[in-house]
Order: structure tokens, then C-alpha cells, then sequence
């Protein structure tokens, strides 16, 4: 699996840089209206905008202090969670490919020292971040449904490279949340099955934080 991730990087990495179709960023009008948050489609705003959401939906996973005390855990996550701000699944992937999985079988919670939680690890477990970040995403998700032309947003796709990778990546990180629910769940006794969820992208690992039982 760590191996699969480090060739997927890679892959991802040469196709951004070689064989994306469309305009390049400097050239592309359709980039700096998105920089500037001022394009005029909203599926184009509502993606672009899910690709902020999507790496403090990762901090809330990765940063809790379950998993961040995990049995054998030697590479610290938020270093890539942070990256994953400006570079998305770019900054995940690394850490999935570096990281060992969970020797830790289901039902089988690690052992952690009983302390409070503090600052970020804080804020990732708090259940009031995972409902906040499921409105925004709702919310972005009626509006594009609502006011969006996803025609539009498809010619986007084959004319700007930039819409191109934001999309391939938004994918990336949708079924790249599969697993994290998945090794997240077995680092805290949950059923597996929860991986499933992260097959919808963004509300999936966000209600898989908020029915967690304490």
C-alpha cells in the first residue's frame, strides 16, 4: 500500500507537469479569476473552495490525539496537513507512503497516557469544527447545484490545466479519505466499514467524526 501511494505521487506529480491539457497558469484567465474569487461559476468556486475545506477535514483526522499517539507513530502529520493547504493530495500523498499502517486490529484501541488536549489537536477533535465544516461544505454544495452550469465547469476542465489538476486532485483526496477512515477507525475500536464513507467526498469522513461515540 505505502509503495502504491509513493508511485501514485509520482505519477501525479508528472502528469501535473507534462500532460495536464488546457492553458498553463500564467496564461489562463480562468486561474486568476479563481485566485481572486472572482469567477462566475459557482461550481467552479464551489471546487475550488472544497479544496480548502478538504485539508481541515485531513487535520481533523489526522491530528487527534488518537491517532497522533498511535503505536509506532514516528513521522509527525502536520507538517504534510499543513502543506496540503496550497498543495492538496500533492503534500498526502508523501505522508501515506511514508507512513507504516496500523499494526492495531479492529476493536483494538492504543493505549494512550490520559491528558487533556490541547491547541490544535484540540480544535480537530471538537465536534463543533466537524459541524462547521460540514454546513460550509452543504452549503457550497447547494449553491452550486442551484446556480452552477456544470457545462461549464466540464469545458473548464479540458481548457484550463489549473481546473484540470483541481479536479484530478479534489478525486485524489476523495478516495485518499478512504483509508485515512480506515486506519483512523482501527486506531479507535471503530468498525472499518466506516471507510465506505469517504466515498462522499467531504460530508463522508465529516459524519464519520461526528457520530463517534466518546
Amino acid at each position: 500500500m505505502r509503495y502504491m501511494f509513493g508511485l501514485l505521487w509520482v505519477a501525479f506529480i508528472a502528469y501535473a507537469l507534462f500532460m495536464a491539457p488546457g492553458n498553463s497558469p500564467v496564461n489562463d484567465p480562468i486561474f486568476k479569476e479563481l485566485l481572486t474569487l472572482q469567477s462566475r461559476e459557482p461550481w467552479l468556486l464551489t471546487v475550488f473552495s472544497w479544496l480548502g475545506i478538504f485539508p481541515a477535514v485531513y487535520a481533523c483526522i489526522l491530528l487527534r490525539k488518537s491517532v497522533t499517539a498511535s503505536k509506532g507513530q514516528r513521522i509527525p502529520a502536520w507538517p504534510f496537513v499543513l502543506f496540503s493547504f496550497g498543495l492538496g493530495a500533492f503534500a498526502l500523498l508523501p505522508y501515506f507512503a511514508l507512513v507504516a499502517p496500523s499494526r492495531i486490529g479492529i476493536h483494538e484501541p492504543v493505549p494512550t497516557v490520559k491528558q487533556s488536549k490541547r491547541g490544535v489537536s484540540r480544535v480537530a477533535s471538537h465536534k463543533l469544527t466537524h459541524l462547521l465544516l460540514l454546513l460550509l461544505t452543504l452549503g457550497s454544495a447547494l449553491y452550486a447545484l442551484i446556480e452552477g452550469n456544470s457545462e461549464r465547469f466540464v469545458d473548464a476542465f479540458y481548457q484550463s490545466s489549473f481546473v484540470h489538476i483541481m479536479t484530478i486532485d479534489f478525486i485524489v483526496l476523495t478516495l485518499l479519505s478512504t483509508y485515512a477512515i480506515y486506519r483512523d477507525a482501527r486506531v479507535n475500536g471503530r468498525t472499518t466499514n466506516w471507510a465506505w464513507a469517504g466515498l462522499l467526498p467531504l460530508a463522508g469522513p465529516l459524519l464519520y467524526l461526528l457520530l463517534e461515540r466518546k
